[in-house]
């Protein structure tokens, strides 16, 4: 109801001239109307708008006149067509031409009507401009924003609060493998393994429930290569206008090149099995180290630790098994040191640990000590219990050196805590240089042995205890050294095996046997040589060339007999197996040497294709004194008959002895008691005069 009580519509229409007056002077807003073309009434804020008064306009202009010449011809056919009834109200923008001819941006509502059977237009013209200007800086800045986005030489992405990606530049769209438009809508799951989506999609949740700032390294996965790379995300949430959450804005940084770096460091830097510093760190802090405690007037020490019985073990057992065992000690070695303290594993079985400020020498023998005590303590390995010690050296700065020397200075002490029985520690001292001379020496002269094919091959004769016959003989080697004279094996073999050339050594051996094997057998049918071969020889399955050395030669497997230790037997690796196959197979026979004295394993021998057994002498020397020797001795012949193996005993040196094992029904046997290792010639003129005696 209106306030004179009528009803709204009749007080409209009684009061629309009032009304009608009100409109028609609104200061803000152009109104006009139309008829025939041209203005017949225009209130004074449209003709202020345009520069002109208000009669001026209705005095016979037109709204072309009013208009810019490029908008005029689409001005012209909004009102033809509300002129020909097609459209009775309509709604457009234009560019308004001012009387000093400058132009400005115009918005015009307009309806058509009958006037005095006339049709006539009624409108509203609004001014627009600073809108216009106002919405052409913010497209402006977009496009701006839009363009610097582009350019940003790393990914850039936005998402909703939903997770839906809303935009991205084209270093976004290049890493992920997609068009623009194939990733707006869609979620991380759409475009990433669900793994690396749902990490993704975590941390925007967190994002979002915070709102702020997010930093962290993730992996990606996107495109046809599907390469994992490595990425940092910074991502940071926006807002609305109304100042509701709006999503979030993330930028990608590539480090994958980064982190290869960091990881060649670290390779070049630390030991891929154990983790801890490699040789070349453990250098760089002894020289930082070095350097300190010089300027504090403090000590340091340095530990040279090898572990005992680590080869043993390693070729026993496995690779596999000898790496776990090197990963326990290395934190056994670790828990025993202070959190300033560095242990490096310098390679194969041996470590060091650097000890900066210490007190004196005696400090460091007590970390020494503690060191060993946890060394000791049983190994699982595969659910076996295992023993290994280590032996440790110690140098100390500055009394028993200033500089990098003391890594060797410690290593030469180490030698000697070997030396004096292992599971122990030792300090350096000067004496010490001159056996690590000497071992230094020792492997420069057998580098030069092997090139100058200086070793020797003796032969010990091995005598049938039933025939009397002399079938077989031993190759042993000899050192017939340049300066020192003969050199036995049990000087040099360890060395040999240590520094890489036992296989060498051992080919050397193989050809001078072959030798002899084939002019004996040419005399006598049967006649074989037996080769002691290097467990080292079964891992790398350098011995394995050997038949095809005899088949070029177009000789017979059987010449030759290989003597392995029994440890061997109980080595799994693929290699030692299938060597010992291949050998039995090619119809060369495999015999235990020194039976007794390493782990007997009863069930390899029944696994193996064996030929036959070798007693040590060590059970021999004291069989004529000793009965649980003797009775050793009489199980071990019993056992091996029973599993179809011949048995040779070894340092036979008395009559007593031979007779003894005669009557226990040992197969063969050797020693001084029958003949020594000779030199080829020697034992051709041997074997002649043996041939002589069994003919009278």
């Amino acid at each position: 109801m209106s306030q004179s009580g009528q009803p709204l519509f009749q007080y409209l229409v009684t009061e629309a001239d009032t009304l009608l007056r009100s409109l028609c002077s609104n200061a803000l807003v152009g109104v006009f109307v139309v008829q025939d073309g041209r203005f017949v009434y225009v209130n004074e804020r449209l003709a202020d708008m345009f520069g002109y008064a208000s009669a001026e306009l209705c005095a016979g202009m037109t709204s072309q006149e009013l208009t810019a010449e490029h908008d005029r011809a689409r001005v012209a056919g909004e009102i033809a067509r509300r002129m020909s009834g097609d459209k009775q109200a309509c709604a457009y923008e234009f560019q308004g031409l001012r009387r000093d001819g400058s132009l400005f941006d115009a918005e015009v509502f307009s309806v058509t009507v009958s006037y005095r059977n006339t049709p006539a237009t009624i409108g509203l013209l609004q001014d627009i401009s600073e809108r216009r200007r106002a919405e052409r800086d913010v497209a402006d800045q977009l496009r701006f924003v839009t363009r610097l986005v582009d350019t940003i030489p790393n990914p850039v992405f936005y998402k909703d609060v939903n997770g839906c990606y809303l935009g991205c530049n084209r270093a976004f769209e290049e890493f992920v493998g997609l068009p623009r438009d194939r990733i707006v809508g869609r979620t991380a799951y759409d475009l990433s393994p669900p793994d690396l989506a749902s990490i993704y999609t975590d941390a925007d949740k967190a994002l979002f429930a915070a709102r702020g700032t997010q930093a962290y390294e993730a992996t990606v996965m996107y495109g046809k290569d599907a390469v994992r790379r490595d990425v940092m995300f910074y991502k940071a949430t926006f807002d609305k206008a109304d100042g509701t959450l709006g999503g979030l804005v993330g930028v990608i940084l590539d480090i994958s090149e980064r982190k290869q770096m960091e990881q060649a460091r670290h390779d070049a830097y630390y030991d891929a099995l154990t983790g801890l510093p490699n040789l070349r760190l453990l250098r760089d802090r002894l020289s930082e180290e070095l350097l300190r405690a010089k300027r504090q007037e403090e000590s340091l020490a340095l530990l040279f630790i090898d572990l005992d019985r680590f080869k043993e073990v390693n070729d026993t057992l496995g690779h596999h098994v000898g790496d776990e065992l090197l990963k326990q000690a290395a934190r056994r070695i670790s828990s025993a040191l202070r959190a300033s303290d560095t242990v490096a594993r310098l390679g194969g079985d041996e470590f060091a640990v650097l000890l900066p400020q210490m007190a004196d020498a005696s400090a460091a023998g007590l970390v020494a000590q503690k060191i060993l005590q946890l060394l000791s303590e049983p190994y699982d390995l595969e659910g076996r219990q295992v023993h290994v010690t280590g032996s440790i050296g110690i140098a100390v700065y500055p009394q028993d050196g200033t500089d990098g020397t003391l890594l060797s200075y410690a290593d030469q002490a180490m030698y000697a805590a070997k030396a004096q029985g292992k599971n122990a520690f030792c300090y350096f001292t000067p004496s010490m240089q001159v056996q690590a001379r000497l071992r230094l020496d020792l492997g420069n002269d057998l580098r030069q042995a092997v090139h100058e094919q200086q070793f020797e091959v003796h032969y010990q004769p091995i005598v049938d205890l039933v025939t009397g016959q002399i079938l077989r003989a031993e190759a042993l080697l000899r050192w017939p050294h340049p300066a020192r004279g003969m050199v036995p094996p049990d000087e040099f073999i360890t060395t040999a095996e240590d520094i890489g050339l036992i296989d060498a050594i051992g080919d050397q051996v193989f050809r001078q046997a072959l030798e002899v094997a084939a002019w004996w057998r040419e005399r006598q049918a049967g006649a074989r040589i037996c080769v002691n071969v290097s467990p080292r020889q079964f891992i790398s399955g350098s011995c394995r060339a050997w038949l095809d050395v005899l088949r070029l030669a177009a000789l017979p497997p059987d010449l030759l007999s290989v003597e392995i230790v029994e440890k061997v037997l109980l080595d799994e690796r693929p290699m030692v197996m299938q060597t010992l196959q291949e050998l039995r197979a090619a119809g060369m026979a495999v015999s235990i040497d020194d039976f007794g004295t390493g782990y007997s394993a009863l069930s390899c021998l029944k696994k193996f294709d064996l030929g036959e057994l070798k007693i040590d002498h060590s059970f021999i020397s004291a069989l004529t004194s000793s009965g649980s020797d003797q009775t050793i001795v009489q199980a071990i012949i019993a056992m091996a008959h029973k599993l179809g193996l011949k048995v040779v005993a070894e340092g036979v040196e008395t009559q007593a002895q031979c007779d003894l094992l005669r009557a226990a029904g040992c197969d063969y046997a050797q020693g001084y008691l029958f003949a020594r290792p000779m030199p080829r010639e020697q034992f051709a003129t041997w074997l002649k005069q043996a041939a002589s005696r069994s003919a009278l």
